[in-house]
């Protein structure tokens, strides 16, 4: 997590750097930016070896919906529909 791009970007890329020293890669595919405004869609463009990562509104993270405007309205409607399924 960052305030500005810039730093996140700086710590991108030495996440990057990290996993080469040890044999391994940032799956592009798999990773997502998420800015959270109050200003409105604001966009990132932090890049990973040349490629841009997907920016995205909402994501699911340890079973719990995580959104941009950081309303909770789809995990809340998504853990009632999991209850009833289970009754």
């Amino acid at each position: 997590m960052s305030d500005e791009e810039a730093e996140l970007q700086t710590m991108i890329n030495r996440i990057s750097e990290v996993c080469k020293d040890y044999g391994m890669e940032m799956n592009v595919k798999k990773t997502k930016t998420m800015v959270f405004s109050k200003l409105g869609s604001e966009k990132s463009k932090i890049m990973v070896n040349g490629t841009t990562l997907e920016q995205v509104s909402h994501y699911k993270y340890l079973g719990s919906w995580i959104m941009e405007d950081g309303r909770n309205d789809m995990d809340i409607k998504t853990r009632i529909a999991i209850a009833k399924d289970a009754f």
